[in-house]
Formats: structure tokens, C-alpha cells, sequence
């Protein structure tokens, strides 16, 4: 189980992880970009349309099914990474008993109740032209899986570095950590699918 928890630092400087997705959760990614296409495709779909400071900058963003998520060993794999390189001893939890939680529990994926985007973590199609301007996420830490990129790069300005984005990768950052991506030149389909995580109340 220790080599798929293993992230390797982007460069030495810089506060962002990176590591390849493992072939099982590739396979459950499969599953949620083939779902989250048929939203797409959907004559409704702008009703499931998810909107952040991308939004308008790329064809199609909408959030990963609720089910797809709670169900997989995705959700386990991030949240264990997450507590592995990002969490200090200061940032312990203790229960009723006074006893410390284990430290991935003290993480959860960002949530919205009730709401259709219900977990933070959605899916972006973008063809040519598209971008993501400079920006940032909430939450504490921030991830994007690179499913099909082409290595068009993410830039993160505050660290002056990018990363090419290979396929079937993904990277952490805490997330304050300013970002964009620049227009796509190629006419090629590019999906990648980002998320936040927060600690616990």
C-alpha cells in the first residue's frame, strides 16, 4: 500500500505534490467521465452546469454523481495522501474522550448539502480556445486529476512553475495556491477533474 501513497514534490521549492493515479482508480475515473459526458450531453445539462471562477472559460464543467463518489476508494486514496504531506501534529482533532483521531478523519471532501453539486469535485471538458484564468480554490488543500490533457500546462504563478500535466497524474496543493491555464491551441478534447478538501469541523 505505501507506493500509491507516494507524491514526489513538483520541484523543490514549491509546496505542490505529484503522482501517478493508480490503474484501479483510473478505472473509477473511467466510470465518473463517462457519466459526467452524458450530463454534458444531456438536452438539461446547463441545469447541472457546475460554476466557478472557470466556468465561462470552458465548455463544459459539471460535478462528479454523488454515488460516484461515496462509493469509491478515490475518496480513501486523496484523503490519505492529503493527511500524509499536508497535515502537521498541530493540526490533530481529538474525540469526546479527549483521544486524537486517526489523521485522515480530521479531512472531508468539501460538501453542499442538499444541493446538486453536493460534493466538491467536478469534471472539466474544454476544447480549443478554452482557459482557466488566474485563481484559487477554498478549502485547505486542492487537487487536479489530469485524465485526458495533452500536457497543456497548469502555471502556478506564486511558485513561477508549471506542470505539464501527463495523463493518468494527478497533483495536491494547499489551496491558496494561485494557478491558471492558458488557452488550449490544439482541437482536441482536454478533461481534467478538480476538487477541494477541507478539515473537519
Amino acid at each position: 500500500m505505501s507506493d500509491i501513497l507516494k507524491m514526489d514534490k513538483l520541484h523543490e521549492n514549491a509546496p505542490i505534490m505529484v503522482t501517478s493515479v493508480p490503474k484501479l482508480i483510473m478505472d473509477e475515473l473511467d466510470i465518473w467521465v463517462d457519466d459526467c459526458r452524458k450530463i454534458k450531453d444531456h438536452p438539461l445539462s446547463e441545469l447541472k452546469s457546475h460554476e466557478n471562477a472557470g466556468t465561462e472559460n470552458n465548455t463544459f464543467q459539471t460535478s462528479v454523481s454523488t454515488n460516484l463518489v461515496e462509493n469509491s476508494f478515490w475518496l480513501a486514496w486523496v484523503l490519505r495522501l492529503t493527511a500524509k504531506y499536508f497535515l502537521d501534529e498541530g493540526d490533530s482533532i481529538y474525540d469526546s474522550w479527549g483521544e486524537a483521531l486517526t489523521p485522515h478523519r480530521t479531512l472531508k471532501l468539501r460538501k453542499w448539502d442538499g444541493h446538486f453539486d453536493n460534493y466538491d469535485v467536478w469534471t472539466n471538458f474544454s476544447y480549443k480556445g478554452n482557459y482557466n484564468p488566474t485563481h484559487f480554490h477554498n478549502g485547505f488543500v486542492s487537487g487536479v486529476l489530469y485524465y485526458k490533457n495533452h500536457e497543456h500546462p497548469t502555471i502556478f504563478e506564486d511558485n513561477g512553475i508549471g506542470y505539464v500535466g501527463h495523463d493518468r497524474t494527478m497533483v495536491l496543493f494547499k489551496s491558496d495556491v494561485v494557478h491558471r491555464v492558458e488557452p488550449q491551441t490544439l482541437d482536441e478534447e482536454r478533461i481534467t477533474i478538480a476538487f477541494n478538501i477541507e478539515k473537519s469541523d
